[in-house]
């Protein structure tokens, strides 16, 4: 599958925001875990703040869903 331009968040792995959120929606949430299974944060380290906005969406998601 090719992945759109738009939706990559790591150029050097590859690693889209689809397969992260898949990742959180499996409980995987902590950012050294992310990042060891995808390969995101292992070069340049440019994508660790879009990874970071997607654990702190998913966590204020977890919140507001608790309510």
């Amino acid at each position: 599958m090719i992945n759109k331009r738009e939706d990559v968040i790591c150029d050097c792995s590859g690693t889209t925001k689809a397969q992260i959120k898949i990742l959180i929606a499996q409980g995987m949430d902590e950012f050294d875990l992310i990042s060891r299974q995808t390969g995101a944060c292992s070069g340049c380290g440019a994508c660790d703040v879009a990874i970071m906005a997607l654990l702190a969406e998913s966590l204020q998601s977890n919140i507001h869903n608790e309510h």
